[in-house]
């Protein structure tokens, strides 16, 4: 099996950002993450002094971003950039309830996210880690960016969208690609587009779905990415996720371990992710 099974089909040709600090040792509070973990999700990133009482206002606000969106393909991420020891940086964010992850100056590796000076700055980056969507000082302003984002990523209004989400899945997500390939040939009008406006991407969308499909594993991990969608909504409106409890998700970890022990790193990785938002929900519905 190839390393990616989606490099069968492309290479987007974008060139994406990586992130640095985000480790167990740079690791200050809130819940953990991890660069892998960060894939096909757009992330709020928010660079500033956590121990500085000046900033506690804009904090809250994110906090509530996060309380707002922790269920959708998003996070914040919070880079602490500032002298303050992790013991008075996890003091200021237990009195101001902050959940969300925060690492010792995590961010990306071009230069335009660099903060030395401790000044607050906040960047949006999409789903696919190749595009910075908003940067600057005003979070409100990110977060007004953060909802279309989302949406965005979840549903492509026009044949470039899709094909610019499909790209990258392809190369990093073969679960999530797998997905997103269904919904593009069951959508007769999207895929119609799609032939209409791309058609050798369109060709080559087909054959990737057939290859993709030959694969039990990544069927396997694409059921799983669905119940961790799931899961992720379960405080939403639907029936079916109202009913979701704790030894359910049990049984969910139990029946896609394996995917962890795949040869393909993708797999592997996506699988660790959709695992990573199950055992989440299991710990948060067990302190209901």
């Amino acid at each position: 099996m190839l390393a990616g099974i989606a490099a069968v089909a492309f290479a987007s040709g974008a060139c994406g950002y990586e992130w640095m600090n985000v480790s167990q040792e740079t690791r200050i509070g809130g819940r953990m993450v991890s660069p892998g973990y960060l894939r096909g999700k757009v992330v709020l990133l928010d660079c500033r002094d956590y121990a500085d009482p000046d900033n506690a206002e804009a904090i809250k606000r994110l906090q509530a971003v996060w309380a707002t969106y922790k269920t959708k393909p998003f996070i914040v991420l919070g880079s602490h950039r500032g002298a303050a020891s992790t013991a008075k940086v996890r003091a200021a964010m237990d009195k101001l309830g902050v959940t969300y992850p925060v690492y010792r100056c995590a961010g990306l590796s071009k230069g335009e996210f660099e903060n030395p000076d401790g000044k607050a700055l906040v960047y949006v980056i999409d789903s696919t880690c190749t595009r910075r969507l908003y940067g600057g000082k005003d979070d409100r302003a990110a977060t007004g960016v953060v909802g279309s984002a989302i949406f965005a990523a979840r549903m492509p209004s026009n044949a470039k969208q899709w094909k610019f989400l499909l790209d990258y899945e392809l190369e990093n997500l073969p679960g999530q690609a797998y997905l997103r390939l269904k919904a593009l040939m069951d959508s007769k009008d999207a895929w119609d587009e799609m032939l209409s406006k791309f058609p050798e991407d369109a060709s080559r969308y087909k054959d990737a779905r057939a290859k993709l499909s030959e694969s039990n594993e990544v069927k396997k991990l694409a059921k799983l990415v669905e119940l961790a969608r799931l899961v992720k909504d379960r405080d939403t409106e639907s029936e079916k996720a109202k009913k979701i409890q704790p030894k359910h998700l049990e049984m969910v970890e139990e029946k896609y371990e394996s995917l962890k022990g795949s040869d393909n790193p993708y797999i592997v990785q996506e699988a660790k992710n959709a695992l990573v938002d199950i055992q989440f929900a299991k710990a948060t519905l067990k302190k209901k």
